[in-house]
């Protein structure tokens, strides 16, 4: 899922379960403290990538950060405006 992009990839394909401990050990990854019961193996036949029209643009801490710096800025100079204001009244 990119929200960001508003763009989802749809992997198609047939899930088994195996529970051979020779193919649980190959998709372990070293030095893991879980003792898997089994593995779940996905065939893919096919992939696309789904209409944006219903996917919530989402975005990281650091582009919301970004994108408010002015309003934060603005905010600052308004309450700055404010209290020389109310200096000057008394």
């Amino acid at each position: 899922m990119d929200y960001p992009n508003r763009r989802r990839l749809k992997i198609i394909g047939h899930a088994h379960a195996s529970e051979e401990p020779a193919v649980i050990t190959a998709l372990m990854p070293p030095d893991y403290a879980a003792l898997p019961e089994r593995a779940f193996l996905i065939d893919v036949i096919g992939f696309d990538w789904n209409c944006p029209q219903h996917i919530t643009p989402r975005f990281t801490e650091e582009e919301v950060r970004r994108a408010s710096l002015p309003l934060i800025d603005e905010i600052a100079a308004l309450r700055s405006r404010i209290a020389q204001l109310e200096g000057n009244s008394s």
